[in-house]
């Protein structure tokens, strides 16, 4: 802040970040738009922007107090100051004092930091001047480290519980970090318990750095008695979650929404990783079906059900039982080979079979024809759990990144395990009771090998061992494969809806930045249309037809409902053959298990078996094979 602006002008933009610092308390941060402080402070958005260049802006305003707090202490001259531990635990509860009152508001702020440059600078920054500050009253550097660390440390554990109290926690762990300060002798080295006789390090192998293998190398990385490599053969970690960032947009190659997020593997994740990430639900009321040209609302609730025209008052009360028995687990789809079986012996009028057969089609990613493919068993456990949700569709705010970098920081915080990116495994074999796996420059030998790839690599790599006769039944397996087509528009050119699906159609465009603002500059729109595909082709030209029509069909939809989207094209990307599972979910395909029999090898990722559908098998099936594999530790080390 310019320290030269007029008394009348600084307490305008004071009153402002004030206002909207109340409100990041009571509504959380990522709830509240640039919008609703202009209303709050009842200006214009010319005069939040004169202040401010976005609202992150007013976020990086704590930090930024706190070193004010730190250098008005550092002024203090040696003959004021009658105790330096009191001196210094005195600025470390005046620190905590300025922030106990809002912990989820520093709880996004240090989750925003690992995504946000600016956030990360100004909070490095904050721990850079306490640092040189406690530097010059205690000038030996670990010392001064340590009291940083126990800080920080407390803020962390505060940030997660919530139900302590800040100063009281602080100053609890102050105590027992000046007990060992006050020694004026060196620390001995670190006591480490001897190594008991048997007991040796085992040494793991992840072959693969999307969303399960991140997650099985982090639940690894928390027991002492196991390192590990990541080997990622491309240059970036999260597969088909990848991220990057272009002209301000943040693009996902992967729809990082979440479906049924309350009863999600990811939830327990959070809590057992000690995972820090926010989430925000799509607008259920913005939710639209497009039917022979008309717009209705998508039948997700019993209130969109009362307002939708897919079906007449009579198939609605058909329809609502049919979700009560799903959610009751009595509905008779489960003892169903398919629900193509299901439909056809089904007295249901057509609209409602085909609602069904759309339903499937948008949560599995599939055309028509292969949603009727899919097990019975698998859309009545599937649904069981949506129906079941408080919030079935939330997008992950700041894209997969958040979640994917979290997992990557408590690999390496571990200092047991390397993360080798851009290093691909080229084959593997069993000699001397290891694993050996060479890559291009190096072989190495492991205890025990996870596969977290898709199910077709998998097959490759074992191709020609003795393991091979074992994986064929899953070799033939096809993928779930969409068109991706993403927009980044200049301005939002228009906002009917959070989601529109063509029936007629079977595509579908989320105004993903309707819901997750994070991924676009300020004013910024982010359109994601994606057309579900079919793989069945004479030859590739006909292919390249079928893809071309498809493109089309996105574009004049894009027409249709956002208007001038063309003039406002920012960023644009499609892919025309997205892969979004590694198995397609139909009676044709076989999950892997996360062990097969006479296979010393451990599996995981979206085309194994695991808990849920496409991200959540990925992570649920990731994690059990990790626990699997740290049970096995502990029965070597008996």
């Amino acid at each position: 802040m310019n320290r030269f602006m007029r008394t009348a002008t600084r307490k305008k933009r004071e009153y402002m970040m004030e206002t909207a610092l109340r409100l990041f308390v009571e509504r959380g941060y990522e709830q509240v738009s640039v919008d609703d402080i202009i209303s709050a402070t009842h200006t214009s958005k010319g005069t939040f922007y004169h202040y401010f260049k976005g609202k992150d802006e007013i976020l990086r305003e704590i930090p930024r107090r706190q070193i004010t707090v730190i250098q008005a202490w550092a002024k203090a001259t040696p003959s004021q100051v009658t105790s330096l531990e009191a001196h210094i635990n005195r600025l470390l509860l005046d620190l905590a004092e300025g922030i106990e009152a809002y912990p989820k508001l520093i709880r996004s702020l240090t989750s925003l930091s690992l995504q946000n440059d600016a956030l990360k600078a100004e909070a490095d920054e904050e721990y850079g001047t306490l640092y040189e500050s406690l530097l010059r009253w205690l000038p030996d550097p670990a010392k001064a480290r340590l009291l940083v660390t126990v800080y920080m440390g407390t803020l962390q554990y505060w940030c997660a519980r919530e139900d302590l109290n800040l100063k009281e926690l602080l100053l609890k762990q102050l105590a027992w970090a000046w007990s060992g300060l006050r020694s004026h002798e060196a620390p001995p080295a670190a006591a480490l318990e001897p190594e008991r006789k048997g007991e040796r390090i085992m040494k793991i192998a992840v072959i693969g750095g999307g969303l399960a293998g991140l997650t099985a190398a982090a639940y690894l990385s928390e027991s002492p008695g196991v390192e590990g490599i990541l080997f990622e053969r491309s240059p970036q970690l999260g597969g088909r979650a990848f991220t990057y960032e272009k002209a301000g947009f943040t693009l996902n190659y992967g729809a990082h929404a979440v479906y049924g997020i309350d009863r999600h593997n990811l939830t327990t994740m959070e809590k057992e990783l000690g995972l820090s990430f926010s989430s925000k639900q799509v607008d259920k009321r913005k939710v639209m079906y497009a039917k022979h040209g008309e717009l209705t609302p998508a039948p997700l609730d019993f209130v969109n059900l009362l307002r939708t025209e897919l079906l007449n008052p009579m198939q609605k009360v058909r329809f609502v039982g049919e979700i009560t028995a799903i959610m009751a687990n009595i509905h008779n789809v489960k003892n169903y080979d398919t629900l193509g079986d299901y439909l056809a012996q089904s007295d249901a009028d057509e609209d409602v079979k085909e609602l069904w057969e759309h339903l499937v089609c948008s949560n599995f990613f599939i055309t028509p024809e292969e949603a009727r493919k899919v097990p019975g068993a698998t859309i009545s456990e599937y649904y069981h759990n949506l129906f079941l949700s408080s919030r079935p569709v939330n997008y992950v705010l700041g894209s997969w990144a958040v979640i994917t970098n979290q997992l990557r920081s408590k690999i390496e915080q571990s200092g047991r395990w390397e993360i080798a990116v851009q290093e691909g495994v080229d084959a593997i074999r069993y000699a001397d009771r290891k694993f050996i796996l060479q890559t291009k420059n190096r072989e190495m030998a492991f205890d025990r090998v996870i596969f977290a790839m898709p199910v077709q690599q998998v097959c490759k790599l074992l191709k020609g061992t003795p393991w091979e006769p074992f994986l064929a039944p899953y070799e033939d397996n096809t993928a779930t494969e969409v068109m991706v087509y993403d927009v980044g528009l200049k301005h939002v050119v228009a906002r009917p809806f959070s989601y529109i699906s063509d029936m007629d159609n079977k595509l579908f465009i989320s105004d993903v930045s309707a819901t997750d603002h994070t991924l676009v500059p300020e004013g910024g729109q982010l359109l994601q249309g994606i057309a579900y595909l079919s793989d069945r082709f004479a030859d590739e030209a006909e292919r390249k037809v079928y893809l071309d029509d498809k493109t089309k069909q996105m574009e004049a939809l894009f027409d249709k409902h956002y208007p001038g989207w063309r003039d406002a094209i920012e960023v644009k990307r499609v892919s025309k053959k997205a892969m979004v599972a590694s198995v397609k979910n139909i009676e044709g395909n076989r999950l892997l298990p996360t062990r097969v029999e006479n296979v010393p090898f451990y599996f995981c990722g979206d085309g194994c078996e695991g808990k849920g559908e496409l991200a959540e098998r990925a992570f649920s099936s990731g994690r059990h094979a990790a626990k699997s594999i740290l049970e096995e530790a502990l029965v070597l080390q008996r």
